[in-house]
């Protein structure tokens, strides 16, 4: 069995990409890997019998069971790398991808060109990937679950001459790049800013370095002062979180503390080794520097001389590579044992815990987590593991078996090579017992036969983190346990109340609700869905510092297919726009799913003085009506319901699918007809234009010529 790692030939060798291949390859020939050249051209005009040819001719020495680390992109095009590994598959070859560019995969708004790039990676064994971050973004994308994984975490940067100056103490940045931001454009700092680029600039303070081979330029940074790694739009900034900076390898390697933006993907590193400064903006990173003196310089030094030498002598490519040739011929990561050690990732954390008396004596354990994880371990004081789960979108778990004094936590872990490895970790949470105030919401909540399901529906209602709550369910006339149960959860909590009535259907329940809520706001749940802990807290928040009449959040569905995303709005987060803009630009001409009443926290008086119909649908009835009153909406992205439509099969919806078609025109007809004839006249064009894109779409739909004859007569009528 041979290795083989691509090298791509024909740049120059002050290109970077060529660079950083070379340098690859380099250190691989020292633990045994063999070369395989690629020459630089455009391929994409090629004929594929050409095409064809040249790939046999590179992969000609490669035998079955070879394994072939791929260094992507190679810069001929995606039509020459996806034949590449579509012949080293037909040889039976081994593939890693080793990706050094993430630039196109992070910045393309072009779906195809994205889903292309993830159907070439998938057919690789093995991703070698800069950061853990990279590693959830990609799986996110559509990366293959069962792929493993090697992170790089950082570049090394190897110098054939390897003679460097001692740093000295001096307050100038130099800053690596091949554009300048508008900030630099603007500099006014007495701190020199060096620039190491192609672009001209002539501000006072700023002075363009010449040309540089890679040796000349590590001699001139080791002379002393900052590196800067900085951004200059969202998507550099999106870059520098999942991809490692190689500038910041050059700058390590050459000796001289760092300075970068907080939120890089070596943050946790350059903060615990001490390697420079992480700031928020540049303005912070000169001033820190002005008030620097020698001897704290001097403390940077003596960290990176710690530091470096591991960068100038290629370990971490080297153990990237050695971890990738070992993953071919190890069993899946999943079977090793859990780790105690926590690796701070990022901003992972568990911003909430809850632990509640549940039914039947239960206990309901809950949290939100944020960050990216690929599972939860749940542990007893003891430290005994009690439940795993490797659904990421949990966030509510029943424990049994135990006393009311007992105590848990919770781990969120991510897959490695090495483990499953620990990132972030809950404090100790007992049972929660605080005392109920005055409510600010009212949360109502329709049962009709629940029995099922009603008791994960309340306890995540009583995980809110905010503690004027109440929660009031209404007993629509069911006949089996629901109200034993719901009647169990009045007894013990003080701020759910529960109501009993003769079955009369979902918007008879929640006006019974609306007449006795308490709370400032009001808000609606299905009896089988799910709201994470801090849902409530959180659009009580934004609608009260906005000045709103109704906050929303965005909605995650459970299906058959897993969690998908199933109401969204590209609105800007946590600001007030006015009712109309939102009938324009959002609501007519956007989701028809909009029409839910659960996702949204509406102001009591507006509530109050607008009650449901009393009809089948009476979602798309109430929704624009109680919106037409409105004055302002507010938007919190949180996906932070969960509509859940696994755990029963006989919802209004499914009945829905299954109607004869006149049946399903006529129950939209009366939707629209309530609300066209009841919503607010100062806004009667705006429901319009949301019933003619309604009723347009069910024409297109369903072909039924009724749903454009009922539009002809409302507008007619109206």
């Amino acid at each position: 069995m041979n290795v083989y790692i691509t090298k791509i030939n024909g740049l120059s060798l002050r290109n970077t990409f060529q660079y950083i291949q070379n340098m690859t390859v380099d250190i691989a020939h020292q633990i045994g890997c063999r070369e395989m050249g690629i020459y630089r051209y455009n391929g994409n005009q090629e004929s594929s019998e050409s095409l064809n040819s040249r790939i046999d001719g590179i992969i000609s020495g490669i035998n079955q069971g070879d394994i072939v680390i791929c260094q992507l992109p190679t810069g001929n095009g995606m039509k020459f790398e996806r034949e590449l590994i579509s012949h080293l598959r037909a040889y039976r070859s081994r593939i890693a991808i080793f990706i050094h560019n993430f630039e196109t995969l992070l910045h393309e708004k072009n779906n195809y060109t994205i889903c292309e790039m993830i159907n070439l990676y998938n057919q690789a064994e093995i991703l070698i990937v800069n950061s853990f971050a990279m590693r959830q973004f990609l799986l996110d994308k559509g990366i293959r679950e069962n792929i493993k994984f090697v992170i790089q975490e950082m570049w090394d940067y190897t110098v054939s001459n390897m003679f460097m100056n001692t740093p000295a103490f001096k307050k100038e940045i130099h800053f690596i790049y091949n554009k300048i931001y508008e900030e630099m454009n603007e500099w006014e700092y007495a701190i020199p800013l060096k620039l190491y680029t192609p672009l001209n600039n002539t501000c006072l303070n700023i002075s363009n370095a010449t040309d540089m081979t890679p040796e000349e330029l590590f001699l001139e940074l080791s002379k002393g002062g900052f590196g800067l790694i900085w951004y200059a739009d969202e998507y550099d900034h999106m870059s520098i979180k999942y991809h490692t900076e190689f500038w910041l390898s050059i700058y390590l390697a050459a000796g001289i503390p760092v300075i970068v933006p907080a939120g890089i993907s070596n943050q946790t590193l350059i903060e615990e080794n001490h390697l420079g400064l992480v700031v928020d903006s540049l303005n912070e990173a000169v001033t820190k520097i002005e008030a620097m003196d020698e001897s704290e310089y001097q403390e940077y030094l003596r960290n990176i001389e710690q530091f470096a030498p591991a960068l100038r002598n290629g370990y971490y490519t080297k153990r990237c590579i050695v971890e990738c040739i070992q993953a071919f011929y190890r069993k899946e990561v999943c079977g090793v044992s859990v780790p105690s050690t926590i690796y701070s990732l990022d901003n992972c954390t568990f911003s909430t815990t809850v632990l509640k008396r549940s039914y039947d004596g239960n206990m309901a354990f809950s949290w939100d987590f944020k960050g990216n994880a690929d599972g939860f371990f749940i542990y007893d004081e003891s430290g005994t593991l009690i439940y795993e789960t490797k659904n990421i979108h949990k966030h509510y778990h029943l424990i049994t078996g135990y006393e009311e004094n007992s105590g848990f936590f919770i781990k969120a872990y991510v897959h490695t090579l090495k483990g499953r490895l620990i990132i972030a970790k809950s404090g100790l949470t007992h049972l929660d017992v605080r005392q109920y105030k005055k409510p600010k919401v009212s949360l109502i909540i329709p049962a009709y036969n629940a029995e099922e399901y009603i008791t994960r529906t309340i306890d995540t209602a009583l995980a809110q983190s905010l503690a004027e709550l109440e929660i009031i369910i209404v007993d629509d006339g069911s006949t089996d346990s629901t109200p034993t149960m719901i009647d169990w959860y009045a007894e013990k909590y003080s701020n759910v109340s529960v109501i009993h009535q003769e079955n009369a259907g979902v918007p008879s329940a929640r006006n019974t609700g609306i007449q006795h809520a308490n709370g400032g706001y009001i808000a609606f749940m299905d009896n089988d869905d799910m709201l994470h802990p801090d849902m409530i807290a959180r659009l009580y928040h934004s609608a009260v510092t906005n000045a709103c009449d109704i906050a929303m959040t965005s909605i995650c569905s459970i299906t058959n297919r897993g969690y998908e995303r199933y109401l969204q709005y590209p609105m800007e987060e946590n600001k007030a726009i006015s009712i109309d803009d939102f009938f324009r630009f959002y609501y007519i001409s956007g989701n028809a799913n909009g029409v839910v009443v659960w996702n949204k926290l509406y102001r009591a008086s507006l509530v109050k003085a607008h009650l449901f119909p009393v009809l089948v649908y009476d979602d798309e009835a109430w929704t624009p009506y109680i919106l037409s009153y409105a004055d302002k909406i507010c938007y919190l992205d949180d996906l932070s319901y969960e509509y859940d439509r696994m755990i029963r099969s006989n919802t209004l919806v499914n009945k829905w699918h299954h109607q004869h078609q006149h049946e399903k025109f006529m129950f939209l007809k009366k939707t629209i007809m309530f609300y066209l004839e009841n919503g607010n006249p100062d806004r009667l064009e705006l429901l319009k234009e949301l019933a003619k894109n309604r009723l347009t779409r069910c024409k297109i739909s369903y072909g039924y010529e009724e749903y454009e004859k009922l539009w002809e007569e409302i507008n007619k009528i109206f």
